[in-house]
């Protein structure tokens, strides 16, 4: 089937889909009606089935031709960043289309084009772009310049017209899926096999658009610059999500967030050993796409393809970073990244990345230090470790054994592990340990001396059965008192 034939039968399946909910609400009026003409009885018991289905129509029905919401990022206008603008009205004079309306800033490491339409995108009133923060963090201009190809050529071959409509119909399906799923299984297979129709058919329409936007991609930035950026894009993505998680939101519960976050993740991205990771990913992107509906190729077929055509060269000047489009880039990318957290980060303080690292990890070795004794001290644990009592310290999931030598062999290592997390806490309270930011991997803990070298000797000894060297080692000097923990 030819793609045009494809997507007229996608929009025909798209406006069926109320066509269909509306045959079937109809069906089970007339059937409440003729059954409460019968009984009122028996169009009551009816109604305990009916009135939920009729409720999951109609709310699906009433948001189908609902506007995209206008809180989408950062939006930029053409006196703020001229250089944007700019370089976004020449490439969509190069690919023979007009320029959005509206250029907006996103947290994520993706780029998209809507026209805002109704009436199953008949009517258009207003072109957006936007651009992901991470895009503009990360990449050159040549690769800036091939993504926002890619997607200025949906705007010229007419693939955003109904992809508005297209994506509100999904969430309809979605809903509506859901909703029989919970109040009405009986009508669910009529519904998810429509749906699978209109999935298939509009998979391969918008599969057989990304390929066309490439060769747009390519026309404009040059074919080493549009399979870089594909390349660059699965980085950039994978590499956010490991700096959102083991980086910025780090101190989260403590109630702090990075000053520069848009520095944090540059960072990261040129980091020697992680480059290595990088790398391989670059190297080998994904072959299959994330699910049978996926609305994209996948990235190597999407490669293979741009490079089997007749080269095109990349136009010169573009070697220079994309966050040189921008006025003050660096201010506004981190204003556009704090968008992606919820409202509660407006009540987070600000920290250098340093101390953000240590605040976060000693938070966290608190909360565990806490898990692990259990409204216990510490001397409670050392009295356990005289006793042998090494199963009252260690994981109390851990499978138990028969004999008291495979019970210690077992704990050993679960209790040196638990009992260090504790140890950690309290000379980080102390001022005697804290913890280094590596972009490398995880943070380095950093113990001051003597504990650099006594402690994990002493620790073993204390597993073993004399604690004296731990409890020496843990006393304030001059003083009898007992070492608190994690107040």
């Amino acid at each position: 089937m030819k793609n045009s034939s494809r997507a007229l039968l996608a929009v025909l399946l798209l406006a069926g889909f109320p066509v269909l909910m509306l045959v079937v609400a109809g069906l089970l009026i007339w059937l409440e009606i003729a059954a409460f003409q019968h009984s009122p009885f028996s169009a009551g018991r009816l109604g305990i089935f009916v009135v939920p289905v009729l409720y999951v129509l109609f709310s699906a029905l009433l948001t189908f031709e609902r506007t995209r919401d206008d809180d989408v990022g950062v939006p930029v206008t053409p006196e703020e960043q001229p250089e944007l603008w700019a370089t976004v009205r020449e490439l969509a004079s190069e690919v023979g289309t007009r320029a959005p309306d509206e250029i907006y800033l996103i947290p994520q490491a993706n780029a998209a084009v809507y026209e805002d339409t109704h009436w199953l995108g008949l009517r258009v009133r207003r072109r957006q772009m936007l651009i992901g923060a991470q895009l503009l963090a990360g990449t050159r201009v040549s690769q800036l310049r091939a993504i926002l190809g890619h997607e200025l050529g949906h705007f010229s071959n007419r693939h955003t017209r109904f992809a508005s409509a297209t994506y509100r119909g999904r969430q309809t399906i979605g809903r509506v899926l859901n909703g029989l799923h919970r109040s009405a299984w009986l009508l669910r297979p009529v519904f998810s096999a429509y749906a699978a129709m209109y999935f298939r058919v509009s998979m391969r329409v918008n599969r057989e658009r990304e390929l066309a936007a490439d060769i747009d991609s390519a026309r404009v930035a040059g074919t080493a610059a549009a399979t870089t950026a594909l390349r660059e894009a699965e980085v950039l993505d994978t590499a956010w999500w490991l700096f959102l998680n083991e980086y910025a939101s780090i101190a989260w519960a403590a109630g702090y967030l990075p000053e520069r976050m848009t520095e944090g993740y540059q960072l990261l991205l040129a980091d020697g050993k992680r480059t290595e990771e990088f790398a391989s990913l670059r190297e080998n992107p994904p072959s299959e796409p994330e699910s049978k509906y996926d609305s994209h190729p996948p990235t190597s077929e999407r490669i293979a393809l741009l490079e089997a055509a007749p080269a095109i060269p990349v136009p010169p000047g573009g070697e220079r970073p994309a966050t040189d489009l921008l006025r003050n880039a660096m201010t506004l990318l981190d204003a556009v990244l704090a968008t992606g957290f919820t409202e509660e980060a407006s009540s987070k303080k600000k920290l250098d990345w340093a101390s953000l690292i240590d605040v976060g990890m000693r938070n966290l070795n608190q909360v565990e230090a806490l898990r692990i004794l259990r409204s216990r001290g510490l001397d409670d644990l050392l009295d356990l470790l005289d006793a042998g009592r090494l199963e009252d310290i260690a994981d109390p999931t851990a499978p138990p054994e028969a004999k008291a030598r495979a019970k210690r062999e077992l704990y050993r290592p679960q209790v040196h592990s638990r009992l260090s997390i504790v140890l950690h806490a309290e000379l980080a309270k102390a001022g005697a340990a804290h913890w280094e930011l590596s972009w490398s991997g995880p943070a380095k803990l950093v113990l001051a001396e003597p504990y650099a070298t006594e402690l994990d000797p002493a620790l073993d000894a204390a597993i073993d059965g004399d604690t004296a060297p731990l409890r020496a080692l843990l006393t304030p000097a001059n003083s009898g008192e007992e070492t608190p923990c994690c107040d």
